[in-house]
């Protein structure tokens, strides 16, 4: 793990990180986080004073807002397949970036409601951004009447599955075809069965 450079808040964070996803929260403990981070037990209390603290530091260190407000929306051409391309892309990505407190999501689900973190936030942002996104489409005459909101449940279980494979291939990939041409197939194939059929 590289600390080089890094605050004694970030080593901190970094290395409970890493442990949490390692071993979990309840066998994870704040002499362990120091060893790792390479400070006192003390240092960790004075930074956070208990490991729930450090978990929602966790949380709220790791950027669970997808890109939807920053530069993404002006990127939109209003053609499907480009469009969708774009928002599988952003979500796959952000994933990526976000590994580990993904995976801390699932494994500690408990923890993080009692510490009133509100996981379900930020894919609801997505989801409806999706619908906004797909009822201009509509009304624009590009894709057939749906419930939209079943077509972004779908759109955004599919890109998530493709991070689960992904995290899967530390066992060896499960096929040759990489994740550029996935996501790009998956896009495609989501567009053509949404868009009108002109015969």
């Amino acid at each position: 793990m590289q600390t080089e450079n890094l605050s004694t808040r970030e080593k901190i964070l970094q290395a409970a990180t890493e442990l949490i996803v390692d071993k979990g929260f309840k066998e994870t403990t704040t002499k362990d986080i120091a060893a790792s981070a390479g400070v006192s037990e003390m240092s960790v209390f004075r930074h956070f004073g208990s490991k729930k603290a450090i978990l929602v530091a966790i949380m709220k260190q790791y950027s669970f807002e997808y890109p939807i407000e920053n530069g993404l929306r002006e990127q939109l051409i209003w053609e499907l397949e480009h469009d969708l391309l774009l928002l599988a892309e952003m979500q796959y990505h952000f994933n990526l970036r976000n590994e580990k407190a993904i995976l801390i999501r699932f494994k500690e689900s408990k923890n993080l409601l009692a510490c009133d973190i509100d996981v379900k936030r930020d894919p609801s942002l997505l989801k409806e951004f999706l619908v906004w996104y797909f009822d201009e489409m509509y009304a624009r005459g590009k894709i057939l009447k749906a419930n939209n909101e079943k077509l972004a449940i779908h759109f955004m279980s599919f890109n998530f599955g493709l991070f689960c494979n992904k995290m899967l291939d530390v066992y060896g990939p499960i096929s040759a075809i990489s994740k550029k041409e996935e996501i790009i197939f998956g896009a495609t194939c989501f567009a053509r069965g949404i868009q009108p059929h002109h015969f």
